[in-house]
């Protein structure tokens, strides 16, 4: 039994108790981790600011024989931009989700820097387009980042040709098989030139040039669908998040703010046609 200082990023609070709230923490030091906060959830609580979720901590915590204790919450970073605007806090939650999922307790230290980056962008750029970056980035910092660049089948290089036959890529072998090989893997769907360039780039480039990319709308959620597929597979099962973002991502369109389509299939590459030139 000890105390100890962490960072840490909230990444989801529920209800126990009366008054008490358990978190779920991503710190710097130990990775995820699960910690009660006591009486936090009375309107007079000093625990209350810096225990809100999707919020930068800086924690003071109590190792209990069972349990971790949350004695002491200062906010750092409130992200009042995700607070304020239902489609980045829903991305942002989505990101928590996907950390939460995909990383074991005591483990995930690694993607304290990741997330925190992300939450950041997502405060100014794009949701899709951060919401691409993170992915691929996650996926690769957790050792499930797909092949791109090589023909699972036969090893060879892909090449980025629109004029020429699509490749495929199949989320349960892991990446792309090249045009020539696409035929003995029927059951792959496609993925457009312009989406298989976009996450090439997305997993090379350095985070703070986002803003100097230029990417259509189709081709962006084409990329994201593909990404998805995949974190199903590696996750045996989808987000609750995303259910959420689709029916925001309606409401908007219905609304006028955002274009009326919807995220194609990664089978159906004629509707995520874009210029031969995304990036």
């Amino acid at each position: 039994m000890r105390v100890y200082r962490a960072q840490a990023l909230i990444l989801r609070g529920r209800s126990y108790g009366e008054a008490d709230r358990l978190l779920t923490l991503l710190t710097r030091e130990r990775g995820k981790v699960t910690a009660i906060a006591k009486g936090v959830r009375k309107p007079t609580s000093r625990l209350r600011a810096g225990t809100q979720p999707l919020t930068q901590s800086q924690l003071v915590l109590y190792e209990g024989r069972n349990l971790q204790t949350v004695t002491q919450a200062e906010p750092v970073e409130s992200f009042v931009a995700l607070h304020g605007d239902v489609e980045r806090f829903t991305h942002a939650s989505s990101m928590a989700e996907l950390v939460d999922r995909l990383s074991p307790d005591h483990g995930g230290a690694d993607l304290f820097p990741l997330l925190l980056t992300g939450w950041h962008l997502l405060s100014v750029f794009p949701c899709d387009l951060v919401a691409c970056l993170f992915q691929i980035r996650l996926l690769d910092r957790l050792g499930y980042c797909p092949e791109l660049f090589l023909c699972l089948d036969c090893g060879q290089p892909v090449e980025i040709d629109e004029r020429a036959s699509w490749p495929a890529y199949s989320p349960e072998m892991g990446g792309v098989v090249g045009s020539c090989c696409r035929h003995r893997h029927g059951d792959s769907g496609l993925i457009a030139p312009g989406a298989l360039a976009l996450l090439r780039h997305l997993l090379l480039m350095d985070p703070r040039d986002l803003g100097r990319l230029r990417v259509g709308p189709k081709l962006l959620r084409h990329a994201l669908a593909v990404l998805q597929e995949t974190i199903c597979c590696r996750s045996e099962g989808t987000m609750r998040s995303w259910a959420v973002m689709e029916s925001v991502g309606r409401s908007l369109t219905d609304e006028g703010r955002s274009p009326a389509e919807q995220p194609p299939s990664p089978a159906s590459p004629e509707t995520a046609k874009e210029p031969r030139s995304p990036l």
